[in-house]
């Protein structure tokens, strides 16, 4: 009879630690910023290019890729559709959002790509507002590069 109680003890166990372990991978699944699709046409669509960080919005629509030469770079999902783009000073207005983790972009080229792009954080938001006024104050003019490519 001891045995069955120590073998139940032991199903109940493993039972908890399964149901822990499952949960643990569930939140850090939901924590974790893919952007890895984003890099891979960023860097098929602008192989020249070299990629310092990364920032993704809160529904990961967009990332926004800081590069070394101090340029900015965002990659929008469009369905099964990305569209990798080069930031050029006066093709971009930097506004303030409706709230702290919010920035509004209005793209002269492209007004369906205008808009609030919101991010998880006040942090990630004001970092990306940073990139693209100090690559904006540091190189000249240019035109609004976009490629399109599948998914």
């Amino acid at each position: 009879m001891p045995a069955i109680y120590v073998w139940l003890l032991a199903i109940f166990l493993i039972t908890m630690f399964s149901i822990y372990s499952m949960q643990l991978a569930a939140r850090h699944r939901d924590e974790e910023d893919d952007a890895g699709p984003a890099l891979i046409e960023f860097g098929r669509a602008f192989p020249k290019e070299a990629v310092r960080d990364v920032v993704a919005t809160a529904d990961r629509q967009t990332v926004f890729l800081r590069l070394f030469d101090n340029k900015v770079g965002c990659v929008h999902y469009r369905g099964r559709t990305m569209a990798c783009r080069l930031l050029h000073p006066g093709t971009v207005t930097v506004l303030p959002g409706d709230s702290e983790n919010a920035v509004r972009l209005d793209f002269k080229n492209s007004v369906s790509d205008s808009g609030q792009f919101v991010f998880a954080t006040e942090r990630q938001a004001a970092e990306v507002s940073l990139w693209l006024l100090g690559s904006f104050a540091a190189s000249g003019g240019g035109d609004d590069s976009t490629v399109l490519s599948p998914a």
